[in-house]
């Protein structure tokens, strides 16, 4: 028997959640985005950012979208969107959750990202939430870089691949079968960022949580004011490298 591609092995993994999802009769609302310090990066930092840079007639896709997670602000605030994912079922839990927005200029692609399947330069935006390791990460840019009009811009959060207790941790998830070894090594680090930024020309970069580990638990007891404070202080204050989010806006500007 052939083996598994990790692709396959994770495409299969997301496509088995999305059909319990799917089949689930619970009644869906766009969630509240509630104060906490793990959310905080998403809604203070990579949400402002979709809505700041939206504009009418914009087109924007969503690449790993998964089951839309993430991707309220999108459709609150775009009307043409894309969005794109490697497993169907989680297209389809998007469709189902998000039926009472969908229009004709809504759409959905299943596709590997590494392999967009949209002509050069037809969208203002691209956004990713915690995608970029499932995709070969040149290519990947290199995809991103292709389908941005010029000036557009590409918007991500994700995991930053350097403090060594993420990384303990996402290899334990490994272990557990819950991450494929591909993914691992594909993490973003801040060479990959440097590489968005020579390829863009422009970029900016937020890094966040950085003792989120001491500190979400002492939110419980401190409150979230007070403990975002104290996060605040040491995300500007303590090595980049010892972040557990980046959040970046890449403009492609002319070579």
């Amino acid at each position: 028997m052939k083996k598994k591609s990790d692709l396959d092995i994770e495409r299969e993994r997301y496509s088995k959640r999305a059909k319990i999802n799917k089949q689930s009769s619970k009644k869906f609302k766009l969630k509240k985005r509630k104060n906490n310090l793990i959310d905080a990066p998403y809604i203070e930092i990579y949400f402002k950012s979709l809505i700041r840079n939206s504009k009418k007639g914009f087109k924007i896709l969503e690449i790993c979208c998964g089951e839309g997670e993430r991707s309220g602000p999108i459709l609150e605030n775009y009307k043409d969107i894309t969005f794109a994912d490697i497993s169907k079922n989680s297209l389809d839990v998007i469709k189902k959750n998000y039926s009472s927005f969908l229009t004709k200029t809504i759409n959905f692609k299943e596709c590997n990202m590494e392999i967009l399947p949209f002509d050069n330069e037809i969208f203002d935006i691209v956004a990713c939430a915690g995608g970029l390791s499932y995709g070969n990460n040149k290519l990947v840019l290199n995809e991103i870089h292709r389908v941005l009009k010029q000036n557009g811009i590409f918007i991500c959060i994700d995991s930053l691949n350097e403090n060594p207790i993420y990384k303990l941790n996402r290899y334990l998830h490994y272990l557990r079968g819950n991450r494929t070894k591909s993914t691992l090594k594909r993490m973003p680090d801040r060479k990959l960022i440097e590489d968005y930024d020579r390829k863009f020309g422009i970029t900016k970069i937020n890094y966040s949580g950085t003792l989120i580990w001491i500190l979400y638990p002492l939110s419980k007891i401190i409150g979230y004011k007070k403990s975002k404070i104290l996060s605040d202080f040491f995300d500007k204050n303590l090595p980049k490298w010892m972040s557990f989010k980046f959040i970046m806006e890449a403009k492609k500007i002319s070579e």
